[in-house]
């Protein structure tokens, strides 16, 4: 197995990331252990890796594509890569998680094409789904996690490489495990007070328009609710305001647009995420990702012409 660095094609501003920036894109896969570090305010991030996050204490509600989860300990989510997402914890508990960032392309190349397939499929097949772990489950990952890390650990502190390859073993066992509980359907809490089925309403219904002119009305408008109380509801359980929501929604799509076609050209781009005004599309752009639109295009196109896949 080989451990070597690989480069940050993440975007260079990942907006309220879990992973500190001296960990950021390193080794292909990263784990970051019982995070009990506050988070400051609701903030976007999205990244090409595929993502485990698992959710040990704490009050928090999850905002993932078009979803919104309310979580208990014991929740594992698997994301897809480009997904963007948003925790809100409460801040008046303990916030502890536990998050492994892989690269599915190591995944690849340190296994079979066969076996690799069969590992990543519930993370592109479900693509962002929540596991509610069973006390059981959860002993046995928390067992695993706690191995990872001191392995993880023993690689950061004295760069040990077979620290890091026995953790990649590891992690494959998890996505072993992982396969396993995703054998059986996957339990999804359906039982959602009135105010998160309102917000995930809004959510949904800004997926369906995102491109579209919206404003306050059109959204209270088609939801039978008043914008004062639409407005305070998604701020109160998101932690973000809707417009905020939308315009990191459309940032978003951009990114992946420029991934997959990096030669459209930024004015397209901008308007086909929903933007009118291309000088207020490139700010909010910078601002969000931390590199212009035509700066993150032409990366994305040196990627690709250096046959390195930039999704």
């Amino acid at each position: 197995m080989s451990g070597a660095a690989y480069p940050d094609d993440s975007g260079i501003q990942l907006e309220g990331s879990e992973m500190p920036l001296t960990m950021q894109w390193q080794q292909p896969i990263e784990l970051m252990y019982r995070n009990d570090l506050p988070m400051p305010g609701a903030q976007f991030h999205s990244h090409a890796f595929y993502e485990m996050y698992y959710f040990q204490e704490g009050e928090c509600n999850y905002l993932i594509g078009d979803k919104l989860m309310t979580l208990q300990p014991g929740d594992l989510i698997l994301m897809h890569g480009m997904t963007l997402h948003c925790p809100n914890p409460s801040p008046e508990k303990p916030y502890v998680r536990t998050i492994i960032h892989m690269d599915p392309a190591y995944v690849h190349r340190i296994l079979q094409n066969d076996a690799a397939a069969m590992l990543l499929k519930p993370f592109e097949d479900l693509r962002n789904i929540r596991l509610s772990l069973s006390p059981a489950d959860q002993d046995e990952l928390e067992t695993l996690l706690a191995e990872m890390n001191r392995l993880y650990m023993r690689t950061n502190e004295a760069g040990i490489r077979t620290a890091y390859d026995r953790f990649v073993l590891r992690v494959i066992e998890l996505l072993h495990l992982i396969r396993d509980w995703c054998s059986a359907p996957v339990n999804e809490r359906a039982h959602r007070s009135l105010k998160e089925q309102h917000v995930q309403s809004v959510i949904t219904y800004l997926e369906d328009h995102y491109v579209e002119e919206i404003t306050l009305d059109d959204i209270a408008g088609a939801l039978h609710l008043t914008k004062p109380y639409l407005s305070n509801l998604f701020k109160d359980v998101t932690g973000t305001t809707v417009f905020k929501y939308l315009y990191n929604r459309r940032i978003n799509q951009a990114k992946m647009m420029f991934r997959l076609e990096p030669r459209q050209s930024v004015s397209d781009v901008c308007r086909a995420v929903g933007f009118h005004q291309l000088p207020h599309f490139s700010r909010l752009f910078k601002m969000t990702v931390g590199e212009s639109p035509e700066a993150y295009r032409k990366r994305m196109l040196r990627l690709t012409a250096e046959g390195r896949s930039p999704v």
